[in-house]
């Protein structure tokens, strides 16, 4: 999962924060108009979303799956993992309420963020064929890695052998890396490949 100061260096890019301001006022606007959120606390909901979206598979988050949202939650908030209030948690209720109708925009910010972060010779070096997946992954720039595991893993060090998953789930991955324009990557598609379907 992408880290508190990670975030503050990702939102630092003017054309990330214009991305994550526009949808930030668009979905206070509609969705919850008396609640505030900075724009480094409303990117790391945007890099929740994926997490939110695969826990919401079968249409439904289960106990365990909430209280590692919420987990999540709480270490991406500016200030820290032990505020008893935290914007990011509280504005996430928002969005699981809604989700159907801000999942795909979400999911085009993201597509967006990806986009501004990594340039066509970072992206040509993970679609290099030449070479196995998981040397890819080890010469792989950092915040590469660091997105993928960030958005669909729950420890970082499970990207070559991510276990096993459920059909439905697997499936809800790949719609949403198809969305996020992660599927652009053979080295996400062979990630998803990783995975032990059941």
């Amino acid at each position: 999962m992408f880290t508190e100061a990670e975030i503050a260096v990702i939102i630092d890019n003017q054309e990330i924060d214009k991305i994550v301001e526009s949808l930030r006022k668009d979905f206070l606007e509609k969705t919850a108009p008396y609640f505030e959120i900075s724009n480094h606390d409303f990117l790391s909901l945007i890099l929740l979303s994926p997490v939110v979206g695969k826990a919401m598979a079968n249409n439904n988050i289960s106990f365990k799956e909430e209280m590692s949202l919420q987990k999540k939650a709480r270490k991406l908030s500016k200030g820290g993992f032990f505020l008893s209030k935290d914007p990011v948690a509280d504005c996430m209720k928002f969005l699981i309420k809604n989700f159907k109708d801000w999942e795909d925009q979400f999911y085009l910010s993201i597509n967006k963020i990806f986009h501004v972060l990594f340039e066509k010779e970072t992206l040509s070096k993970a679609n290099n064929t030449a070479v196995s997946y998981s040397i890819r992954v080890m010469e792989a720039p950092y915040i590469l890695i660091r997105f993928i595991s960030s958005l669909f893993l729950e420890r970082e060090e499970d990207i070559l052998n991510p276990g096993r998953l459920r059909k439905i789930e697997w499936e809800k991955i790949k719609s949403i890396g198809e969305k996020t324009g992660l599927s652009e990557l053979n080295l996400f598609n062979e990630f998803m490949e990783s995975f032990e379907v059941k």
